[in-house]
């Protein structure tokens, strides 16, 4: 049976955890609109990532199914 890093490469999918790392002194010195519109861009961004995601899931699912063994 293949591993988890055997399985991504068979299957084309790069999993790449994101870290999105921001020092918290910034916050006091940021507008708070301009905290809001940062964080609307942030969970956008995190959405995009998770809607790839599960579209290779989708995808590698469908690979499976189709397999024989």
């Amino acid at each position: 049976m293949a591993n988890g890093s055997q399985l991504n490469e068979l299957l084309k999918m790069k999993i790449d955890w994101v870290k999105d790392e921001v020092p918290p002194w910034l916050f006091t010195l940021v507008d708070k609109g301009v905290l809001r519109d940062l964080a609307v861009v942030s969970l956008e961004r995190s959405r995009a990532i998770a809607e790839l995601d599960l579209r290779a899931m989708d995808s590698a699912i469908a690979i499976i199914k189709k397999a024989k063994f």
